[in-house]
């Protein structure tokens, strides 16, 4: 939006929530819960919480993304990659898939929605 006196600004709806990134155990499950947005800016934090979980001795890791409201391709890359080293090491990584569009789409245009069920 360009205001009158020829800056610009973005529209305060333009704005996403931040990445929120936490970590519990449950159980024999590590529950890493993401919510808000994952982007270049927060996808380190996203790939060290789920490092860290990989790290523990619990047999399963859940990666909570119901309330993940946005994933570009960096964080994509992230749970790729995690994908791959836990298949290495036994399979034991699971998602609960996001509903919400922006990430739904993303899966979908790059065929990578099974890989998330």
């Amino acid at each position: 939006m360009r205001r009158d006196d020829g800056s610009t600004a973005i529209a305060p709806d333009m704005w996403g929530k931040p990445a929120d990134i936490k970590s519990k155990c449950e159980g024999d499950s590590v529950i890493v819960a993401v919510a808000g947005e994952i982007d270049l800016s927060t996808a380190d934090q996203l790939d060290g919480a789920i490092r860290d979980a990989e790290e523990t001795e619990i047999s399963r890791i859940v990666v909570d993304l119901s309330a993940l409201s946005f994933i570009d391709s960096t964080g994509l890359a992230v749970l790729l990659e995690a994908i791959k080293r836990t298949r290495r090491d036994g399979n034991r990584l699971s998602f609960v898939r996001s509903k919400h569009e922006a990430v739904t789409r993303l899966l979908a245009l790059t065929d990578t929605t099974e890989m998330f069920e």
